[in-house]
């Protein structure tokens, strides 16, 4: 299949190379002439990089939406998420956490030695923390601002059933794969039924060979984590074994993000917008968020000032006094 790119305007500061409706394996970008003048192609996707674990299949449960002050001031007033620039589209990155990693390691390890027991990848040494280097790991650091608002994929999916799709399921489709200097983007858009007329000759997510979603969680084979490649991986009998690279390579780090379809705001109760709100540093070396930011003691500071919702705190009380009535009465 013909992979046609394009550049893309785009809000942030970032000039993306844009495949739509495909998700394309990083060994098929290495030939396609379309991109061969790029600063990727010529400086990454050439290289000859040392073994690594790859593709590392990851199930993902949490979503994340990083933002600057100025975006979270404008979320916090309108009490939720709304689509951005013509699109109309709200973006959300996965968020990974040691225990995801852990599990990643062991479905690599059961690949790798199909025979191997249960005890035994019980006592195998760790390997896989030390080639997950790529941005999308550091969870204490972001290129997009200091605020990061995290939820279950599948709740935020409800969430927008039952407010943009009338009941009915989303539809996930392939949106495209972005390129940028390092970092490839597998795009997956979520839209309501009612838009198929718009987004139609996207293709279903289910024809992606890269990313899934199961109605819980997002399936990911992440075929470059590193970004910097420290070690590379090598197997001596039944064990899987980190050597250190006394001279490291930079390469290519690959990523998946969703994107729903919003033009209207998608609605959070107050008290949950703030619960999944925390903070993280900016990435000073790659400055992406094109708003107002601040420190991470003043990021904190910050949270803790937004006002908690007083109606909530009234239906808790209501819901507290009609429990004690009925101690009283039983």
């Amino acid at each position: 299949m013909a992979a046609n790119f394009s550049p893309q305007k785009n809000a942030r500061k970032a000039k993306p190379f844009v495949c739509k409706e495909q998700h394309i394996a990083i060994n098929d970008l290495k030939i396609k002439d379309e991109i061969k003048h790029r600063h990727m192609y010529k400086t990454y996707l050439l290289k000859d990089i040392p073994e690594y674990p790859s593709p590392v299949e990851f199930h993902i449960t949490e979503v994340a939406h990083v933002t600057n002050k100025t975006s979270l001031e404008k979320i916090w007033n309108s009490g939720g998420f709304k689509g951005l620039d013509t699109d109309s589209f709200s973006w959300w990155s996965l968020k990974i956490n040691e225990a995801d990693i852990r599990a990643a390691e062991e479905r690599y390890l059961e690949k790798l030695f199909p025979d191997m027991t249960k005890e035994e990848k019980t006592v195998h040494p760790p390997f896989l923390r030390e080639f997950t280097t790529s941005p999308l790991f550091l969870n204490e650091l972001s290129r997009y601002g200091n605020f990061r608002f995290t939820f279950p994929v599948n709740e935020l999916m409800e969430t927008y059933k039952k407010q943009k799709c009338e009941g009915q399921e989303p539809i996930l489709r392939i949106y495209g794969t972005k390129l940028f200097s390092q970092e490839i983007e597998y795009v997956v858009l979520v839209h309501s039924p009612e838009f198929n007329w718009k987004f139609g000759h996207f293709p279903l997510l289910k024809s992606s060979p890269w990313v899934a979603y199961d109605g819980h969680q997002i399936i990911w084979k992440a075929q470059a984590i590193c970004e910097t490649h420290n070690f590379q991986l090598v197997i001596r009998g039944g064990t899987a074994v980190t050597e250190y690279m006394p001279s490291h390579q930079f390469y290519v780090w690959d990523h998946v993000s969703l994107v729903f379809h919003s033009k209207d705001v998608l609605t959070v109760p107050q008290r949950k917008l703030k619960g999944s709100l925390s903070c993280c540093e900016l990435d000073r070396d790659v400055d992406l968020s094109n708003g107002k930011n601040c420190s991470f003691d003043e990021a904190e500071k910050f949270i803790k000032s937004l006002p908690d919702d007083e109606s909530e705190k009234e239906d808790e009380k209501e819901e507290y006094k009609s429990v004690e009535v009925k101690m009283e009465m039983d």
